[in-house]
């Protein structure tokens, strides 16, 4: 399978490389094929569900979005660029109609609409909406921080966790010019810091996860867009205390496991559903190593269910781990790849296995 992991420093020597791995998800064997070095700080990457195209979310005080053309073997070739109209971008997605994508500003707190053109290059901006909130953070929440978006099953409704101000924004989409227009939002904790969501397979769940509190918010989610808390769980064992900061939050395809990446803790905790996708209960974990030694940054499941990729930005590594189909718990498979500053990983499919285009 390929894989491409982006990096991320927030040193004065920013990352630079995009790598492309190839991975052998029986055995866990990573090998590095490739690295693209030009783009400072590649936070995010998104694969094209056709596989040709690679976008690169730049986190950089003057964000930008790359194009890049995926090649044979992983090879990346630079072929367009836009700004990202804001600071720190860090969060790119599709909307499942492939006609727009939506990248998320952190650090000035814009989401900025992009249409997607022929040959999968993107357009000028279509719409920006900008934030304006704050939390009880003086730090981490002076003003908004969007931190990703994700368009619901139907392709109605995108959602906006923000970091900045404790709420989860629901817009909703305009198909023919890719504006949004704002549905409502939804308190999900004082000091909770969304970061991260993903939605149950159902799509009647949202599984929100905290940055400055290390918590799941499981959410309710209906038809007319409305986002309804039922309750949280803790990321990381109660005794657990220090600087804890949870990244990313996935679940698997049958909706029966959710994993969230502990930073600081250094783990990534085991949750098993319940009531059709409503309850999360923690059933274990796997720990890397000591505080601030490790940072698992992002994850990513094998299509099969049984790997899960831990991109790790302070070790420098990308690591499989097996997931067992009975309890999915998490053990080591194959040996770490060092990948400096990694803080990304997707997968894009194989050559022989990508949609052929439509003949015309």
């Amino acid at each position: 399978m390929q894989l491409f992991v982006g990096g991320y420093s927030w040193t004065e020597t920013l990352a630079r490389g995009v790598r492309a791995v190839m991975s052998a998800p029986t055995t866990g064997e990573l090998v590095l094929t490739g690295t693209f070095t030009d783009i400072p700080n590649p936070f995010h990457l998104l694969p094209s569900p056709s596989g040709r195209t690679l976008y690169v979310a730049s986190n950089v005080p003057e964000g930008r979005v790359h194009v890049l053309r995926v090649g044979r073997g992983g090879s990346l070739e630079h072929l367009a660029e836009r700004p990202a109209l804001g600071a720190g971008t860090v969060h790119l997605s599709l909307h499942p109609s492939g006609r727009h994508l939506f990248a998320a500003n952190h650090d000035s707190g814009e989401v900025v609409v992009f249409p997607v053109e022929s040959g999968e290059l993107i357009g000028p901006p279509a719409d920006v909406v900008r934030h304006t909130g704050k939390g009880p953070d003086p730090v981490n929440q002076a003003g908004p921080h969007p931190h990703m978006t994700a368009t619901d099953q139907t392709g109605t409704f995108v959602l906006v966790p923000d970091k900045g101000d404790d709420h989860v924004h629901v817009y909703r989409y305009s198909a023919p010019d890719g504006h949004l227009t704002a549905a409502g939002r939804t308190h999900v904790g004082e000091g909770v810091g969304p970061r991260h969501l993903v939605f149950h397979p159902s799509g009647r769940y949202v599984y929100v996860v905290g940055e400055l509190r290390p918590v799941v918010v499981v959410c309710e989610f209906d038809a007319s867009g409305t986002l309804r808390p039922l309750g949280s769980v803790r990321t990381v064992p109660d005794e657990a205390d220090g600087w804890i900061a949870p990244s990313t939050v996935v679940t698997t395809a049958d909706g029966r496991y959710v994993y969230v990446a502990n930073r600081g803790h250094e783990s990534v905790a085991v949750f098993e559903t319940g009531a059709a996708g409503a309850l999360l209960k923690r059933v274990g974990e796997h720990r890397f190593g000591d505080p601030f030694t490790t940072l698992p940054w992002d994850l990513l499941i094998d299509p099969s269910g049984s790997v899960v990729y831990v991109a790790s930005q302070m070790a420098g590594t990308l690591t499989a781990l097996s997931a067992d189909a009975g309890t999915g718990l998490l053990g080591a498979l194959g040996a770490p790849l060092a990948v400096p500053d990694a803080a990304c990983v997707v997968a894009v499919p194989a050559p022989a296995t990508r949609p052929r285009p439509p003949v015309s």
